[in-house]
């Protein structure tokens, strides 16, 4: 099997990290070598694989060097205690994702009422409501429980941030746990309702 390989001659070091960027990107996790001669351009490549979780092992010879990288291993599997989240439907309703505990600013009492009164009039076959960051302290509410088991009841599953319910110590075990990249990576390309 051929062997990737990436030869940096007469290149500057910006010029060598787009090539190796572009490479990595048409060739994820496959092994390739790379070649060159000037130690301050292998120092940056090295340090740039490094930042990618890719290891280079250093073959010296004379004035030429080459950094090997293995094959990237495959990603583990899920933790079995967090379930992973439905992904969004292109069409239909989009997830909800309850970065707060009530609305802001005004009165809190109010903003809570109305927010819980919200998500009785969330859609039919919405994916998922997550918990976050702040949100979590509705976990501490009876009403709000009681509130967001009705909307679980309505076929709408709850979830809850591994890492807020971790940072706030809340009871989170009516609800299932969602890794936070999944929210996140949706939040980030515009995938989820915020409220």
């Amino acid at each position: 099997m051929d062997i990737l390989t990436l030869e940096l001659r007469d290149v500057t070091v910006f010029q060598a990290l787009l090539e190796l960027r572009s490479l990595l990107a048409e060739h994820p996790g496959e092994a390739l070598s790379v070649l060159g001669e000037d130690d301050m351009l292998r120092l940056n490549v090295a340090g740039f694989l490094e930042k990618q979780g890719r290891a280079a092992r250093l073959i010296q010879r004379g004035a030429q060097w080459e950094l090997r990288v293995a094959a990237a291993e495959r990603p583990p599997a899920p933790v079995a205690s967090v379930s992973a989240p439905p992904v969004a439907p292109s069409a239909g309703p989009r997830p909800v994702l309850l970065l707060r505990s009530a609305f802001a600013p005004g009165d809190r009492a109010l903003g809570r009422r109305l927010l819980l009164e919200t998500l009785t009039h969330l859609e039919a076959g919405t994916p998922w409501v997550c918990l976050a960051h702040q949100a979590v302290e509705l976990l501490e509410d009876a009403v709000a429980v009681a509130a967001l088991e009705a909307v679980q009841a309505r076929g709408i599953p709850v979830r809850v941030s591994v890492a807020s319910l971790a940072h706030t110590g809340a009871d989170g075990e009516a609800f299932d746990l969602m890794p936070d990249a999944a929210w996140q990576k949706l939040l980030a390309r515009g995938g989820v309702t915020v409220l």
